[in-house]
């Protein structure tokens, strides 16, 4: 809604002083003059309106042409520097409110509010800012503001997620968390901590192998809470099975091979926890141009063996099926995604959608479908209140010199600086592009690429194995950083991790805290900055 104004009445904004006025009046004599000082501005006004009322048209024309700049001038003193920057504050907290990795008010100290001690794991972040945290006795409702307990529900030895992993996971709150029991048993929460659902999981039965009682060849499910209140399940996949492999096999005598030594392509279900019916399903093959990436062994007298082992990963973004360099992503409501071999990861964008990067870089929309093609490892800050600006990119990432272009909606280079190799982007806020690399924070106009502030000695990078940034939260004027040690000491002890409020225009520390031990990760959970390491922290001004 745009903001209203109220015409002024006339000629309050000029500062016009009388023949008459009293000179060597004191400016700031003692004691409360705010009564004087109205009544001596209403009397100025006053006068100034008469004067204005007894000049001629001609008059009053030149006298406002003469007095324009003085008034722009006047209006402009009159406002202290403070409630500038006040207002100022408030507009760029508003424009950002929401927005992945964005807080409330950091221009004071924030310490831990609250801390959850003992062995938790965070499951979910839920609508009304609650996280929910699981141990080996339930599944607990966290108030992210208090740390109150708002809800529990016993279950034994569950697994509960879908686990955020991402800046932009943390501020996209789950309806429900989904937690399994013994590999077979579903039961669904809302935020409220109400059970909406319990069931059980339909397994598919093991498929004897040869060898079977050999150590070794056994096999297993694994089956994990996933994204859009799902269950992915894996079901019997041989443990470390090695097959014997010799390169040049054709299609058929591959695929013997295998069977004979007992494998079974792995295939990832993904099932509703709510009713049990199947939304997507995804196989990866092992095929002659994906064996030498299984890890190829020899046993010192010619003989090779693989022993491929398929890996699951479930976030409130996607869930991603791996083995031998390849991977297979599937979105919330079901689409599949071939992220490619190498390893690539499939990373989600705080503007929504993903990005598979590499040397050529693949952009996806949220429901999977192919949108670009970057030529060069495209990089997303963790923090970004602007996803609909530049596209960022690492071009020449693997020699000694990589430069970090943005690139506008046609692909074009719009600026391009030079950066170290280990460079990449923290976050872009207000219109600034903060990057770190081994031991520095530096800052660039996201428009225009130029430098605006450099922090080259922010992190430790000698002692102690050096620190690392491990997260950044913003309120749109400043940004917090998190800095964790690197190592810890022979008595499992390390150096404190650090809290670094910055200035994003001027790179200023506004503040500085330290807390024990090491973190892993900074994030904001509903406006509200959370802590992640050993324990789970609340942060909030005293």
């Amino acid at each position: 809604m745009p903001p209203s104004f109220r015409r002024p009445e006339p000629m309050t904004t000029f500062e016009l002083v009388p023949d008459d006025e009293r000179e060597g009046a004191p400016d700031d004599a003692p004691g409360d003059r705010s009564g004087e000082s109205r009544e001596r501005l209403a009397d100025l006004r006053d006068r100034a309106v008469a004067r204005w009322r007894g000049l001629t048209r001609r008059g009053r024309i030149a006298l406002a042409t003469g007095t324009a700049v003085v008034v722009v001038a006047s209006a402009t003193a009159a406002v202290a520097p403070g409630l500038l920057d006040a207002r100022a504050e408030r507009l760029r907290a508003e424009a950002v409110r929401g927005m992945p990795g964005v807080v409330g008010d950091l221009s004071e100290p924030v310490d831990a509010s609250w801390t959850l001690l003992g062995e938790t794991t965070l499951a979910a972040v839920l609508p009304g800012g609650v996280l929910a945290v699981s141990d080996g006795d339930g599944v607990r409702g966290i108030d992210a503001r208090t740390g109150d307990v708002v809800w529990e529900h016993p279950l034994d030895e569950a697994t509960c997620g879908p686990t955020p992993w991402t800046a932009a996971d943390w501020s996209s709150p789950v309806d429900t968390v989904v937690c399994v029991e013994d590999l077979s048993r579903v039961t669904v929460l809302d935020a409220a901590g109400t059970v909406v659902s319990e069931r059980e999981l339909d397994l598919l039965e093991p498929v004897d192998a040869p060898g079977a009682d050999e150590p070794g060849t056994s096999s297993w499910s694994q089956v994990l809470p996933a994204a859009g209140g799902t269950v992915a399940v894996l079901d019997d996949v041989p443990v470390e099975l090695q097959i014997p492999w010799r390169p040049g096999l054709d299609e058929e005598s591959l695929q013997r091979t295998l069977r004979e030594a007992g494998w079974r392509d792995p295939t990832l279900r993904i099932v509703d926890a709510f009713s049990g019916e199947g939304r997507a399903e995804m196989t990866i093959r092992l095929t002659e141009d994906v064996l030498e990436d299984c890890g190829v062994m020899e046993d010192g007298q010619g003989g090779r063996s693989i022993a491929p082992q398929p890996w699951v990963d479930a976030t409130p973004s996607s869930t991603t099926l791996g083995m031998c360099g390849l991977t297979r992503a599937v979105t919330p409501t079901g689409e599949i995604i071939d992220v490619g071999d190498d390893w690539r990861p499939l990373v989600t964008e705080p503007g929504g959608g993903y990005l598979v990067p590499g040397e050529t870089s693949t952009i996806f929309d949220a429901h999977g479908e192919r949108q670009a093609t970057i030529r060069g490892l495209a990089v997303t800050p963790s923090v970004d209140t602007e996803p609909a600006a530049l596209r960022l990119a690492l071009l020449g990432a693997d020699g000694s010199a990589p430069s970090l272009t943005a690139l506008d909606s046609g692909g074009e280079p719009a600026w391009s600086v030079s950066v170290t190799p280990l460079t990449t982007p923290l976050a872009r806020v207000a219109g600034t592009l903060v990057l770190v690399d081994e031991a520095s924070l530096t800052a660039l106009d996201a428009r225009t690429g130029t430098q605006r502030w450099r922090l080259p000695d922010l992190l430790d990078a000698e002692t102690d194995g050096g620190e690392s940034i491990v997260g950044a939260v913003t309120d749109g004027t400043r940004l917090l950083v998190g800095i964790s040690p690197n190592s810890v000491d022979e008595n499992g002890e390390s150096k404190p991790h650090r809290l670094v409020a910055l200035d994003l225009q001027d790179g200023t520390a506004t503040w500085e805290r330290s807390g024990t031990g090491p973190v892993w990760g900074l994030f904001s959970a509903e406006g509200r900055p959370v802590l992640v390491g050993n324990t789970l922290s609340g942060l909030a001004a005293p």
